[in-house]
């Protein structure tokens, strides 16, 4: 990752749906002079604005959601994950809706519009946010564990692993893993690309609150019945690397602010975004997690 804060070199835009509003927003990413990753609803009066960073999450229910005042965003966390990643330290992002596009249900397109914006260095050396301490949170199936790693003493590059493990226990939705490094090329070779997804069973309730109005198979895989996917998997274990992706965006909570950088190993079993909400704050009330 960069050792250096960086922006955007020139804004970008794009239009998409969101997923669980079913909305058509656009949205567009600038450079900014502000460390951090700044939201901007430009739909509402005043323009209000509310920053990416995990004391600002109001719900984690199928997605993402921060809030300060009036400003609320929903489903960021494939959006930050690719900022993040990509080591965009200064960022404004502006949309007309309530809820960021889903695009194809990937990172994929993120990654593809902030090549196009480019990437501008600016002053000043990022923060390391270090595990200091084995951090542990179970709840209700899910666990999450964060283990220190030794601090390079040779100027070498931090070292973030993160360790993911699923299983829905349904047909085509067993067990699976990823483990990896996570830097900005990983990033974008092993985990941007891999989609959300949805059981069939999971459907009806989900459409009974609220949700997934704007769902399609052009963005999200469907699990059938008999585990036959709605389409061909990018990869076999596509599944635990969206949820890897996932993790990323919303570690990246802990870290805009400050642009920092991450060193430590992450284990995230059968996890979701309130356990990776939870053990954020954990991490940092316990004072394991430092910059």
């Amino acid at each position: 990752m960069s050792h250096h804060f960086c922006t955007l070199e020139r804004e970008v835009e794009l239009e998409g749906v969101g997923l669980h509003s079913g909305q058509s927003v656009r949205l567009r990413l600038l450079p900014s002079s502000k460390v951090g990753v700044t939201f901007a609803r430009v739909d509402l009066p005043g323009a209000p604005e509310v920053a990416a960073d995990v004391r600002q999450v109001s719900t984690t229910i199928h997605a993402t959601t921060i809030e300060s005042g009036e400003a609320r965003v929903s489903t960021i966390e494939h959006l930050l994950a690719a900022l993040w990643a990509s080591d965009y330290t200064h960022v404004r992002v502006e949309l007309n809706g309530p809820e960021v596009p889903i695009l194809d249900g990937s990172s994929r397109g993120w990654v593809e519009l902030l090549e196009q914006a480019g990437q501008r260095e600016l002053t000043g050396e990022r923060p390391i946010a270090r595990l200091q301490a084995p951090v542990w949170l179970e709840s209700k199936g899910t666990q999450m564990f964060g283990l220190p790693l030794p601090i390079p003493t040779d100027g070498s590059e931090t070292t973030f692993r993160l360790s993911v493990g699923v299983n829905f226990d349904a047909p085509g939705a067993g067990a699976q893993s990823f483990d990896g490094l996570i830097s900005a090329h990983s990033f974008a070779h092993e985990l941007a690309s891999a989609r959300t997804f949805t059981l069939e069973g999971w459907l009806a309730p989900l459409q009974a609150a609220g949700l997934i109005k704007g769902g399609s198979l052009e963005n999200a895989i469907l699990i059938g019945s008999d585990g036959t996917p709605s389409s061909s998997l990018r990869f076999e274990n596509e599944l635990a690397r969206h949820k890897a992706l996932d993790c990323v965006g919303d570690l990246a909570l802990a870290l805009c602010a400050r642009g920092a950088r991450f060193h430590g190993h992450i284990f995230a079993l059968r996890a979701g975004h309130g356990a990776h909400r939870d053990w954020v704050n954990h991490a940092l009330a316990s004072c394991a997690l430092t910059m």
